[in-house]
């Protein structure tokens, strides 16, 4: 982000700030560090805190343009240090004439532009420099790093090879305001920042992802069960709301990792990337809320499934706890699973294989299945939407009772607002109304059935419509909600006509 349009941003921004002080109270404890708190009641979908980032970096193997941030090997060519696309013309002027008033050798240059996570440094370093972005770099210092448990770990090496050392070999550091003080502490401080508090936002390219820092909303704490929603928009404004009704005085909880996830991946990914033990109810029950997301099918005792007892780490059935599965088993068949997964990616044959194969060994909720479903009806949408391949009606249905079991999953993950169950709820309506109309063409239902199940369709594309409708416009989702209200519109045109020829016909 441009520094200088941080600051055209004061006026607005000081108004979301006295929202978000309306509706929220900042907490402390040992055990959570700073959390937020409702001060009052919000209502389901009420918008909790819009705030626009502080800072965007690059993920740490990405070279990302300074002015634009799409994907490049380039750099300024007067400051050398940052880089640059070869589509934009310059870089925040401050910064380009500080770094370019360095004393540096072009060896030394190039030692620094190897490293690309370099990039993520000098660019707190800049805030740093200058007298009107002190305020920003302040608020940075004060976002939690988790400094102490991070010490020494593999991202601690690693940042110290490619990054402290490259900074400080170079002689750059001391050219600096009050350089002596920028020490290897400092930078760890500042490269944990952005680990520990980076929200994840969509890149230039498909598929390319940059992450922000927010000061307000890195305060949100983390549950699998939150009862906020983010959403960032293209202006990589983010917009926190809740997900239900939340009293006053409840705990505003987010979301850091993947819902669909089971429990040892999502508290892995939480304890090397954000540093903390997740101790919310879904970690604590080893059926993950009945949803058994983790859970094994025992062999010997039907209808039983095996789960990891959180206390002893010991896998066990739930109908006899005499029956149990080695730890080296588990992880064995995971890790072959997974790569049997990913080699089968777009093979929609190898795809239902794998998932009949893994039903004797896996619950069917549990996270590699629910994978594969969502693989599976990925490709079955492709087929029905491409007519040429003639779909018959069993590929309707595969991909209906496809979107009803994962439904099912996201009814208990996500009770309130959610994306995914909305966009679950509208592909399972979408394939339903395709599946009544493909049968009352061929004579196979009457108009009646066919108003009954369009009538099914509305109500759900009306709840889908519900859930999205929060999305900010410029939102994937905001555009999906966007086209659903023209198609639901002929929908009711399409029920209408259907009726009127109905009645012509009674009469």
């Amino acid at each position: 982000m441009q520094i200088s349009a941080i600051f055209k941003r004061t006026n607005r921004m000081a108004a979301v700030s006295e929202d978000f002080a309306k509706k929220c109270e900042v907490k402390e404890n040992e055990t959570m560090g700073r959390y937020v708190i409702a001060s009052t009641n919000i209502r389901e979908g009420e918008t909790v805190l819009c705030e626009q980032p502080i800072l965007l970096l690059s993920n740490n193997t990405d070279r990302r343009c300074s002015s634009c941030y799409k994907l490049t090997n380039s750099f300024c060519g007067k400051c050398r240090l940052l880089p640059l696309c070869g589509e934009c013309v310059h870089h925040d002027a401050r910064d380009c004439k500080r770094l370019a008033e360095l004393q540096l050798e072009e060896e030394q240059v190039e030692k620094l532009q190897a490293q690309a996570e370099v990039n993520n440094a000098l660019t707190y370093l800049v805030l740093r420099e200058h007298k009107e972005t002190q305020p920003q770099y302040e608020q940075l210092l004060q976002m939690e790093s988790h400094l102490a448990l991070r010490r020494n770990t593999e991202i601690w090496r690693t940042y110290r090879e490619q990054v402290v050392l490259p900074l400080q070999s170079t002689g750059l550091l001391q050219q600096l305001r009050n350089g002596a003080e920028i020490d290897e502490e400092l930078l760890q401080h500042l490269l944990g920042t952005t680990d520990v508090n980076g929200f994840e936002i969509r890149a230039p390219e498909s598929g390319g992802t940059l992450r922000g820092l927010y000061i307000r909303a890195a305060l949100f704490p983390h549950s699998c069960t939150p009862n906020l929603v983010t959403a960032i928009d293209e202006e990589r404004r983010i917009k926190v709301y809740a997900n239900r009704y939340i009293p006053a005085g409840e705990i505003l909880y987010n979301c850091y990792t993947n819902i669909l996830l089971g429990t040892e991946e999502r508290r892995l990914i939480l304890k090397q990337g954000k540093c903390f033990d997740c101790q919310c109810a879904r970690c604590q029950d080893p059926t993950e809320l009945g949803t058994h997301m983790s859970s094994f099918v025992c062999k010997t005792c039907k209808g039983g499934y095996i789960v990891k007892q959180l206390e002893s780490g010991i896998w066990q059935c739930l109908l006899n706890p005499e029956h149990t599965l080695k730890p080296e088993f588990v992880a064995n068949v995971l890790e072959r699973a997974k790569e049997e997964v990913f080699h089968a990616r777009d093979d929609i044959y190898r795809l239902e294989l794998l998932l009949a194969k893994l039903s004797r060994l896996l619950h069917g909720n549990h996270y590699i299945m629910l994978d594969l479903k969502q693989n599976i009806a990925s490709i079955l949408r492709q087929i029905l939407q491409n007519m040429a391949h003639r779909p018959n009606r069993k590929v309707y249905e595969r991909k209906i009772r496809l979107c009803q079991e994962i439904l099912l999953v996201l009814k208990v993950l996500t009770p309130g607002i959610s994306r995914l169950k909305a966009i679950a709820l509208y592909e399972l309506a979408n394939t339903q109304a395709e599946l009544a109309r493909k049968l009352f063409s061929e004579q196979e239902q009457s108009t009646q059935d066919l108003l009954a199940e369009l009538h099914q369709t509305e109500v759900m594309i009306r709840e889908s419509l519900r859930m999205l409708l929060y999305e900010p416009i410029s939102t994937p989702e905001g555009q999906l909600a966007h086209g659903m209200l023209r198609e639901l519109k002929e929908l009711q045109n399409d029920m209408k006509m259907l009726q009127q020829s109905n009645d012509d016909v009674v009469h």
